[in-house]
């Protein structure tokens, strides 16, 4: 199966195409302004690279947030036309979940991911690696510093924590509330997307294009 993943949620995006869990190509770059008309670019490209057409895609694989509202609603939008256009089953995947995928390995720990959500904020979420997948632990949610430290805290018992994400921006009073966790840096990969995606299909399950609504857990402000 040949699935085509697209993330814009984060500072970094990224775009990849994966067939029965292999990455034929991937890209990353910085989430800025024309961040619309640039992803078209850059996905045809990646096609092109990769020796695909649309046409010969199989599955739509989107990171459907939370991060940057903006970020969230183009992917999201970019995803469903491609996804309602080929007629392709559309899966519509946390961004904080496909940044712990990577790392369901680690059993026996709390695995935290966080994007920067800005205004004094991060969205952050709990999960529990399994060795070959994740088990959820809360909800995605978004918090500001000290309760943040408080909800680390509360969930410790679940296993120590290890914090994933990008740190970059983030305010002092996040850090220094994590500062003996030792975050890992982490970008939401094709690799994670995809294998999520192709789970969800595996099961029977998809997003359908005129109705997935993204993760935004707050107003377009940021």
């Amino acid at each position: 199966m040949r699935i085509l993943t697209i993330e814009t949620c984060t500072e970094t995006s990224t775009l990849g195409l994966a067939r029965d869990g292999a990455v034929l190509g991937e890209m990353a770059f910085p989430s800025r302004q024309a961040l619309a008309q640039r992803l078209t670019a850059r996905l045809e490209w990646l096609l092109a690279e990769c020796g695909l057409a649309k046409g010969d895609l199989d599955g739509i694989a989107v990171s459907s947030g939370p991060g940057s509202f903006t970020g969230v609603r183009i992917g999201a939008a970019a995803a469903k036309m491609l996804a309602w256009g080929l007629q392709v089953p559309l899966a519509g995947v946390s961004a904080l979940e496909a940044l712990a995928y990577p790392f369901r390995a680690l059993r026996g720990h709390l695995l935290v991911p966080v994007i920067n959500a800005r205004r004094q904020q991060v969205y952050a979420a709990g999960f529990r690696g399994q060795g070959e997948s994740l088990a959820r632990a809360t909800p995605d949610l978004a918090l500001a510093a000290a309760p943040f430290a408080d909800w680390v805290a509360d969930h410790a018992a679940d296993g120590p924590p290890v914090l994933i994400g990008q740190w970059e921006g983030l305010p002092a009073a996040f850090l220094d509330a994590s500062a003996a966790l030792a975050p890992v840096r982490a970008l939401v990969t094709p690799a994670a997307l995809a294998a999520l995606a192709a789970a969800r299909f595996a099961r029977g399950e998809a997003d359908d294009p005129m109705t997935m609504t993204p993760i935004y857990l707050r107003g377009a402000a940021d």
